[in-house]
């Protein structure tokens, strides 16, 4: 019977690719927690490894819920090997009731999506998310006489 930690281990190098997908009304691909789900979902089955999350504190400043998690990931042949993974956090925008609800999705797919090393494409935090900076082009200056003009 294999560890947890070889569990981990054989999900990591298992784990297929994320695809990520348009979303409406902004100009970047996402990462779906549908997408994420899908593809961890069927590798804890396989491996036998059950995560629990658990927000451990959160915040509300204004329309942004923070908030502050860890997760237990639990060998299911052997309940008492276990590792806990954290802490991470997640935020959520919303202007109604749904800020922590997003806030616990975001931190716990990242979790996940860290954990298990998933490639998602060039539009994840990466340096292929930003355009390069370009510096400011330096005005010329008149002068005319030793003074400035």
């Amino acid at each position: 019977m294999k560890n947890i930690t070889e569990k981990l281990f054989d999900i990591t190098h298992a784990m297929e690719n994320i695809n990520q997908g348009n979303a409406n009304g902004v100009p970047y691909k996402i990462t779906s927690w549908n997408e994420v789900n899908d593809k961890v979902k069927k590798q804890l089955k396989d491996n036998k490894v059950l995560i629990i999350p658990r927000v451990l504190e959160h915040t509300k400043e204004g329309n942004l819920t923070t908030v502050r998690m860890n997760a237990d990931i639990i060998n299911v042949e052997n309940p008492i090997d276990k590792i806990t993974l954290g802490d991470y956090f997640g935020y959520g925008v919303d202007n109604s009731d749904k800020g922590i609800g997003k806030a616990i999705s975001y931190g716990y797919k990242y979790m996940l999506m860290k954990l298990f090393m998933t490639k998602i494409g060039e539009a994840e935090d990466s340096e292929f998310s930003n355009p390069p900076t370009q510096q400011p082009k330096q005005q010329p200056t008149n002068q005319s006489k030793g003074g400035l003009i």
